[in-house]
């Protein structure tokens, strides 16, 4: 095969000398006809053009062997996105499945029991006593009978915090937030590929099962506060918070079975499962301010993005569809120092996202937003921290605090005494039952006759007593 020599360009020989490409100031040697100006460009005409005198067939092979791969690796990726493993779409398969009564439970676990595999129960040593309970204990607080009208159950999963990312990557940092302890989850498959799935999370207590509730709750939803519960409806899934869990039920589709499974299993967790009383920041804002429950929140930590803020409970006090986003705020201290020390932190933090704005009537200094023109401050009473965030006036801001103020004396004992700090805001929490004073040095019981507060100004209504139905709702 006869091959073209290429012999090395002559000191000084212009690059395209040899392929004929003119210069800048030459004349075309292939056009003579055309002069190259000055003031033209400088480009190879004909940028295709090889001028190699021969080719290597192996660089064809190798070229179209590259092309073919390439096509291939293409081809072999859209198919696989078009069937993917079933196994993939099946989170609890990642689960190191045991046969029945092999694990122990998540909690109270026998001494020298190994840790939990991925995803999964710890293993019962050789010859435990627990192995007799370990089937119904590894459901944690799922009912027993949940199979019904058709629907039976799927795999079940149990995760620990460590191991949550394997059921649901990507939230596992929300509930981890709030304390989660553990997450129990199966699915009840019913007929025509129709499915409930279950997640029920053990937040450990009642004040984290409600914060992670409302924490996925959207804006202007309402909510059902019901003998002990807390839930909601939205199109194809109900949500649950009761006692020291929080159920998540979510449909496949919303037909009419799998909605009215959904309402069953609503039901049956709601008789199943342990309540609590609401806790001491829920009954302040939803009976002694008489707003509603969906406009109660709890942050467990980073209230407001300040790394200081933790056990806080919030309410907000702008409808949905406002430009406002005005908010009330309560926390407990282990005493008034402690109370009075943080206060002191709330309003430096405001004045650090602001510009001073002067002072309330009491004295208080207060933070603007330089950018939205709202208000901010922060103050002790007793054992407690109140405050007020975003009001659009300092008159709305004095008659919120003083409202709080107002609902503070007219709590009960009973519920002035479940205020007491969070173990992770305290170091340690303070005995529950032991009764504490109230403010402004009061007895818990709050003055002889006085009524509860009055909402404050803007703020939602609360719903009757009696049980509520949410907006869309079947009567």
């Amino acid at each position: 095969m006869q091959r073209f020599e290429i012999r090395p360009l002559a000191f000084g020989e212009p690059r395209y000398a040899r392929a004929g490409v003119a210069t800048r100031g030459e004349p075309d040697k292939r056009n003579p006809s055309k002069t190259n100006l000055p003031e033209a460009r400088v480009f190879v005409r004909e940028g295709l053009r090889s001028y190699r005198k021969s080719y290597d067939v192996r660089e064809v092979y190798w070229g179209a062997g590259v092309g073919a791969g390439l096509v291939a690796v293409v081809g072999w990726v859209g198919y696989r996105g078009a069937h993917p493993d079933p196994s993939l779409m099946d989170m609890s398969a990642a689960l190191q499945a045991e046969p029945a009564g092999s694990a122990r439970p998540l909690e109270n676990a026998a001494p020298g029991a190994r840790a939990a595999p991925l995803g999964g129960a710890a293993q019962a040593p050789e010859g435990s006593v627990e192995v007799a309970r370990a089937s119904s204990a590894e459901r944690g607080a799922l009912p027993s009978g949940l199979s019904a009208a058709g629907f039976a159950e799927g795999k079940l999963g149990a995760y620990l915090p460590d191991t949550l990312y394997v059921k649901i990557n990507g939230r596992a940092e929300f509930y981890l937030s709030f304390g989660v302890q553990s997450l129990h989850a199966v699915t009840l498959e019913g007929p025509a590929g129709a499915s409930v799935d279950i997640e029920l999370y053990d937040l450990g207590e009642s004040r984290n099962a409600l914060g992670c509730y409302n924490g996925e709750r959207p804006p202007g939803m309402d909510s059902v506060l019901e003998n002990g519960s807390t839930f909601r409806f939205d199109r194809n899934a109900a949500f649950l918070a009761r006692g020291r869990y929080y159920v998540r039920f979510v449909g496949s589709d919303e037909s009419a079975a799998v909605l009215g499974e959904v309402r069953r299993l609503l039901e049956l967790f709601r008789r199943e499962l342990v309540g609590e009383e609401l806790p001491w920041g829920f009954a302040l804002f939803v009976d002694q301010l008489k707003l509603a429950p969906s406009a109660v929140g709890y942050l467990r930590e980073n209230a407001f993005s300040f790394g200081f803020a933790r056990d806080v409970y919030k309410a907000s006090l702008s409808p949905a569809d406002s430009q406002e986003d005005m908010e009330a705020f309560v926390s407990v201290k282990a005493d008034a120092a402690a109370a009075e020390r943080a206060a002191l932190e709330y309003q430096a933090a405001f004045r650090s996202q602001g510009v001073p704005a002067g002072k309330t009537a009491d004295g208080l200094p207060l933070s603007k937003d330089e950018f939205l023109g709202s208000v901010s401050t922060a103050t002790s009473v007793e054992r407690w921290v109140i405050g007020v965030r975003g009001a659009p006036s300092v008159e709305r801001l004095s008659q919120t605090l003083a409202q709080l103020r107002a609902g503070l004396r007219a709590a009960p004992a009973a519920v002035l005494a479940r205020a007491v700090p969070s173990p992770e805001a305290s170091g340690e929490a303070e005995p529950r039952g032991e009764a504490v004073a109230g403010p402004s040095g009061e007895s818990a019981a709050g003055p002889s006759g006085e009524t509860p507060a009055e909402p404050p100004a803007g703020a939602a209504p609360a719903r009757p007593a009696e049980a509520k139905t949410l907006e869309g709702e079947d009567q």
